[in-house]
């Protein structure tokens, strides 16, 4: 039986200002949201803190990179970001959210813009998708090298994938199902839950989720799920034939930002614990479980060396005993959070 093929990604991005609890917050930059360096912290906590947890295990990731945001937070610091990246041999997709191109807009006294991509028309999505290229390709990425996209929020829509078609780009990771009642508008009657191909000719390789009680869906992300759960994911999806498994974590799930000095933070020590256990989990298993970066899965699909493997139709079912062990984490790490 071949191994079951494991993707880590990590949507990397900056914030844009809001309003929470009726709170302002500031944007925060790259050093606080893609870096995660703090003045009362000796070691990163951001990108640097993954790659040393992956590379410890020998594994590398996809970092969907958000560009749009240069144009608030400088095009210099993005390169430094992708050219680290790149350098210590991690593979860098695109990722966009259109709002962080004016990520002060309340400051400046504009209206927001929409953040999900697939809210415009296909004529400016192309755009958009293009303008993104464009700039990653700037920061150092080859340009036959940029073959996926992830969209902010996951927030496309079915016209993603003919606008993703207009400007060559093959390969996609938004279907998420978690998603569908927020920002997600892709529907595909012959969806599964690995690898498929979609419209325009795009293969989709879904965020993996499972179904809890009631119905609902739960994304695999570092912050909303326990290791067991995905643990208990990857040994089902093995068993019942989800050929690709897609785990989601974010640049800066692994600290805890002071909401009163973002110049401080903290260590979010139950995200760290469950990345460091998945990694772990990964290559004590690696005779069942093969982890590859989407950049070489879409390379081998271009190249004809590769198809869809799924055969399950169905997710995974939850467990009752694993969403309680979780909701006791989340309820330690607000904790955790508010002593920050």
């Amino acid at each position: 039986m071949a191994r079951t093929r494991v993707y880590v990604t990590v949507d990397v991005e900056c914030a844009e200002e809001r309003n929470v609890g009726g709170r302002s917050l500031p944007a925060l930059d790259y050093d606080a949201r893609v870096w995660g360096r703090f003045r009362n912290q000796r070691d990163d906590l951001g990108i640097g803190l993954i790659m040393r947890e992956l590379e410890a295990q020998g594994l590398r990731a996809t970092f969907f990179t958000e560009v749009l945001g240069s144009q608030t937070f400088g095009i210099d610091g993005l390169r430094r970001i992708i050219g680290e990246l790149c350098e210590r041999g991690h593979d860098v997709q695109l990722h966009a959210h259109p709002i962080q191109r004016c990520a002060r807009y309340r400051s400046l006294g504009h209206a927001p813009v929409d953040d999900d991509i697939g809210a415009y028309t296909l004529d400016e999505q192309t755009a958009l998708l293009g303008e993104a290229i464009a700039i990653l390709v700037s920061c150092g990425v080859p340009r036959d090298e940029v073959r996926a996209f992830r969209a902010g929020n996951y927030g496309a829509s079915n016209t993603t994938w003919a606008a993703m078609a207009a400007v060559g780009l093959r390969f996609s990771s938004s279907y998420n199902p978690c998603y569908f009642d927020r920002n997600c508008r892709m529907r595909f009657a012959d969806s599964r839950p690995g690898l498929f191909r979609a419209e325009h000719g795009i293969f989709e390789l879904p965020i993996s989720n499972f179904v809890e009680r009631g119905g609902r869906h739960r994304h695999l992300q570092i912050t909303a799920v326990s290791l067991a759960e995905m643990a208990r994911y990857l040994e089902e999806a093995r068993r019942i034939g989800i050929g690709e498994v897609t785990i989601v974590t974010h640049s800066f799930e692994f600290a805890h930002v002071d909401p009163r000095d973002p110049q401080r933070g903290r260590v979010n020590r139950i995200n760290l614990h469950r990345l460091r256990g998945l990694c772990r989990f990964l290559r004590e298993r690696d005779a069942e479980f093969e982890v590859e970066t989407i950049g070489a899965l879409a390379a081998r699909l271009h190249a004809g060396d590769a198809a869809p493997s799924t055969t399950a139709t169905e997710m995974p079912r939850g467990r009752r005993r694993d969403r309680a062990r979780r909701l006791i984490e989340q309820g330690l790490k607000r904790m955790e959070a508010k002593l920050t």
